[in-house]
């Protein structure tokens, strides 16, 4: 699927002919970089790398010092969601990185080693705006082009997707590695803006240059999702369920969106038949923050329908208590919450409110920031509904609904605090709160059209509420 992205790698010369010069004189190490961008860009190992993960750690052996590819590491840790400047080891490696820069690096390797190091302390838009910039001087920069991508997504800044992808697009001649990935990317961006058609038409040439291209599979699911295609989007994801599956960590997301289609159908034991086979197994063998958060989502969203997943679905989501003073995004922590909860693990969801509400003060850190004053409310809504408290869970989760957009995520990620609030609504027994789930309704039909589990929910609330 991948051993192209083993294909005449650059050498020292070779990155700078292309204008990237490296400030190593090891040409493994210029070879392995490469190597390593494309196989996180394209979301693939190459077995004659030996994988992505063997070929990081080739690529620290081959010059342990070299300031790109230690910039490449920082950024890759921090935009992976597992480590934050609270980490003593990371925050370490962030300050001898700047101080190495400061004496070996080039121009372009320093201005990385800021954007990455803002990343990991929790300068998260500051940074985005330093990969944004580092594309403005250079556009073909594998690396300031994915991470500015993968800032704005954790950001929650739609136009940012788009408009960074926008801008280099047409300066990138077709015969680059990893040009194809680029109308993936921005499909993505197109689509998380609302312009459907245009999303499509660029998913659509990213799969036809590329049909292994597992982000454009990812984008185009996110376009039938919105637009209300959920049968076509089943017969797509199925379609191609062979190109897709091998792009080892969106596979799992790919496969949250294959079941979301189910669960428009009412197909709930399709839906939990792919978390048995697919996310729960996958989530085990990574023990990823971001599978965590699809196995959490999705388990939450048939909840929400009725559906009995059964506490050993949950318990499958395992090894969670690690992860309570991440804090690397709240969206994150959300989801974190809500699993420990339905796992009966109470003390440790305590415990991870609590370090939430502790980290939440640190406003020297975007995250902190919105954390206390959305990611807390959040936060708290979800668990209110989790404890059946739906007139507090509603007067919770109302007034941030606008906000919520900066946690991060995607629209059809972030429907799931949408679809609680509007449940949270019909079953209160204050006509305040359930007077409100018509005008939510019919601003969730606006962002998502077509939807039957949107008409699900009318069908419920006009039960419960007759005129």
């Amino acid at each position: 699927m991948a051993e192209w992205c083993a294909d005449h790698l650059r050498n020292c010369e070779g990155w700078k002919s292309a204008g990237l010069e490296l400030s190593t004189t090891s040409d493994e190490n210029a070879k392995l970089l490469d190597a390593s961008i494309r196989q996180l860009v394209s979301w693939s190992d190459c077995v004659s790398l030996g994988g992505f993960h063997d070929t990081l750690v080739r690529l620290t052996a081959s010059d342990p010092g070299a300031i790109m590819a230690r910039a490449f590491f920082v950024g890759l840790a921090g935009l992976g969601t597992e480590s934050a400047a609270r980490d003593p080891v990371f925050a370490k490696t962030m300050t001898q990185l700047e101080s190495d820069a400061e004496k070996y690096g080039n121009q372009r390797e320093k201005r990385h080693v800021k954007a990455a190091v803002l990343w990991g302390r929790g300068k998260h838009h500051e940074a985005a705006d330093e990969w944004d910039s580092i594309m403005d001087e250079y556009p073909t920069d594998l690396i300031a082009v994915k991470f500015s991508h993968d800032a704005h997504f954790f950001n929650g800044n739609c136009k940012g997707k788009k408009n960074a992808i926008e801008k280099v697009i047409n300066k990138w001649s077709h015969d680059l590695p990893c040009y194809s990935y680029l109308h993936g990317m921005y499909a993505f961006g197109l689509e998380e803006c609302g312009l459907y058609g245009d999303a499509e038409k660029e998913a659509d040439q990213a799969l036809n240059l590329n049909r292994f291209d597992c982000w454009a599979s990812h984008a185009k699911a996110h376009v039938l999702e919105m637009n209300g295609r959920h049968k076509e989007g089943k017969e797509f994801m199925y379609r191609t369920e062979d190109d897709w599956r091998q792009g080892w960590m969106i596979a799992t997301h790919n496969y949250w969106h294959t079941a979301l289609f189910h669960i428009e159908y009412a197909e709930y034991e399709d839906a939990l038949g792919i978390f048995d086979r697919e996310i729960a197994k996958r989530f085990n063998r990574t023990n990823s923050l971001l599978d965590m958060v699809d196995a959490s989502s999705l388990l939450w969203r048939l909840e929400l329908e009725g559906v009995d997943v059964g506490k050993e679905r949950w318990a499958n989501i395992e090894h969670l208590g690690k992860f309570i003073d991440n804090h690397a995004i709240v969206f994150n922590d959300v989801h974190l919450g809500v699993a420990l909860y339905r796992q009966d693990e109470l003390e440790t969801e305590k415990n991870l409110r609590d370090s939430l509400e502790k980290y939440s003060s640190l406003l020297s850190e975007d995250n902190a920031r919105i954390s206390k004053e959305i990611g807390m409310p959040l936060y708290d809504g979800m668990l209110d509904y989790a404890r059946c408290e739906y007139d507090v869970a509603a007067e919770t989760m109302f007034p941030i609904r606008d906000k919520v957009i900066q946690i991060g995520g995607s629209h059809a990620q972030r429907d799931v605090f949408v679809q609680t609030l509007i449940q949270s609504c019909i079953m209160s027994k204050d006509p305040k709160n359930w007077s409100l789930t018509p005008q939510l309704l019919i601003e969730r039909e606006t962002m998502k059209h077509d939807s039957l589990l949107g008409q699900r929910l009318a069908d419920k609330f006009r039960a419960k509420h007759p005129l």
